[in-house]
């Protein structure tokens, strides 16, 4: 498991805001052919028959690609902006503000749960949110989750290189400022991530500057016990990446920034170094630099009372 988050001087946390504000529901629908594992994983295991949810909808765009294909799913995200945004996009969608974690539906309800890229969020951990899960899920019901995962490159390499370069710099910073001891532990405990460059410009004498934890990646298993805790049997675990594009790779997007491409637009397109990297690692295994793992599961409520 690996943390991570980011600092600013804005005590509230406006990540999201600030990303449905920048992205396009156009941009997210894009994406969707380039998305092989879960569109795969969908259209494999779901039916037209299912009442089918997806807890943490954002922009929406499966919500959308499996309505288009006459799939019955209803979408939930407590982000208003995004929810408003999709009603004046299509106003057949069936989406609603809502708390994943108290679903105002009753047990029993849906056929299929799906989660993409949400319960990493909650930094008490995933319980609650695959609780609900469980919770509204017939016996029997499905449940697809993808996570940010700790793939080969995070553990091994980017993560101790990142490091031991977040020690360096807050060594230098901690000695230049004179901290006491409390303000020095508190910037080492949060080793995880590099400083932002307005932080490290500014950050050290000023007491404006606020954590913000931003998501947790997950190892493979770590994600299969999750759900394993919460009464669920394990189908299938695929890495998740966008597998049908040549110019696009989430993960080395995000971990290597000299790879994008920024005159290239959105959805994690990369410059031509990138793409050669992509090619060559996915052709040695999918594993190397996905961003997200995948895992569709089966609730036990039958086989196992809770």
């Amino acid at each position: 498991m690996q943390k991570e988050f980011y600092y600013d001087d804005n005590p509230e946390c406006k990540l999201w805001d600030n990303m449905w504000a920048s992205r396009t529901i156009e941009q997210e629908l894009e994406a969707c052919s380039m998305e092989t594992p879960p569109r795969e994983l969908f259209l494999k295991y779901l039916t037209k028959k299912d009442k089918i949810v997806e807890a943490g909808c954002g922009f929406a765009k499966w919500v959308i690609y499996l309505h288009r294909r006459g799939f019955d799913i209803i979408g939930i995200d407590n982000n208003e902006f995004a929810i408003s945004k999709l009603k004046e996009f299509d106003a057949s969608l069936q989406v609603e503000v809502g708390d994943i974690l108290n679903i105002k539906y009753p047990d029993n309800y849906f056929d299929a749960y799906i989660s993409m890229g949400v319960i990493e969020h909650f930094e008490e951990g995933p319980h609650a949110a695959l609780n609900e899960a469980y919770r509204l899920l017939k016996p029997g019901g499905l449940v697809f989750v993808s996570v940010p995962t700790v793939n080969t490159i995070r553990r091994f390499y980017r993560r101790p290189v990142r490091n031991a370069l977040n020690m360096f710099l807050r060594s230098l910073i901690i000695v230049k400022k004179g901290w006491s001891e409390s303000k020095s532990k508190a910037c080492i405990d949060a080793i995880d991530n590099l400083l932002p460059e307005k932080v490290k410009n500014n950050l050290l004498g000023r007491k404006d500057i606020y954590y913000h934890f931003t998501e947790y990646r997950y190892t493979k298993d770590e994600l299969e016990n999750f759900l394993r805790q919460s009464g669920f049997e394990i189908i299938k675990t695929i890495p998740h990446d966008f597998y049908e594009s040549n110019d696009h790779a989430i993960g080395l997007w995000l971990d290597f920034p000299f790879l994008r491409n920024f005159k290239g637009g959105a959805n994690f397109r990369l410059n031509p170094i990138g793409k050669v990297f992509s090619r060559v690692l996915d052709s040695i295994s999918p594993w190397i630099a996905c961003a997200s793992v995948i895992c569709v599961a089966r609730s036990l409520k039958n086989a196992q009372p809770r």
